[in-house]
């Protein structure tokens, strides 16, 4: 888990890096969000061949985001710009389902606490407004509840994802800006256990579980130095 994380703040460094020496402007900026989260969850009980899935309505998301930009090119014509962001966005994300395991119906409760997104910026400045692609990773918290057909548990898990998002960015003034983003992020798989029983004996059961998640977010942004 440790090293995708790793690979992510090196290579952001090395974008930082590669500017600096070509002489581009870097800024820091600071903001907040708000948002609406998607998630989708896919379950698989391999011992019986069962599967299920979760999928809430949209749920509301608060979140803070911290960015290095720069723009790039010759002095006369930095349209383009590359950056760096780290944000986390807090929820509580709540939802019920029933699936089967060997004929007999299972309550599935997922809960999403919170996650973790580290993302790669690159964008162009068309003027007050910019376009911008981000992508990267992210680390999400979640933790799953099975009781019924001998099952009677909870456990909890971290899921690494890889996540997608294209946005734009209106400014407000010379240090601060509006922006509006929608992203896309797949998690990889983790295996739950639940507690449970067979002919009076304990039996741990696996759960495979793959969220998926679709985020819309409007936030807003200041900007330290009066750069892009």
């Amino acid at each position: 888990m440790k090293q995708p994380f790793l690979r992510s703040c090196l290579a952001a460094s090395a974008i930082v890096l590669a500017g600096a020496a070509n002489g581009a402007d870097g800024t820091f900026r600071l903001g907040a969000h708000l948002g609406a989260d998607q998630w989708d969850t896919a379950l698989e009980v391999p011992l019986v061949s069962a599967t299920g899935d979760l999928t809430p309505g949209f749920k509301a998301n608060v979140g803070v985001l911290g960015q290095y930009v720069m723009a790039v090119g010759d002095a006369s014509e930095r349209d383009f710009f590359v950056g760096f962001e780290a944000s986390w966005s807090g929820k509580n994300i709540t939802h019920r389902d029933t699936f089967t395991v060997a004929e007999v119906p299972v309550v599935t409760t997922s809960d999403i606490g919170w996650h973790l997104d580290l993302l790669w910026l690159v964008g162009y400045d068309f003027g007050r407004v910019s376009a911008a692609l981000a992508g990267g990773a992210s680390y999400m918290a979640s933790e799953i509840t099975a009781t019924g057909a001998g099952l009677a548990g909870d456990d909890q898990n971290m899921h690494l994802g890889w996540k997608i998002a294209p946005g734009v960015e209106v400014e407000l003034g010379p240090a601060s800006a509006l922006f509006l983003r929608v992203g896309y992020t797949l998690y990889q798989g983790k295996i739950y256990t639940a507690p449970g029983a067979t002919l009076g004996l304990p039996v741990d059961v696996d759960i495979n579980v793959e969220p998926r998640l679709l985020d819309v977010r409007v936030g807003w942004i200041y900007r330290f130095g009066g750069g892009r």
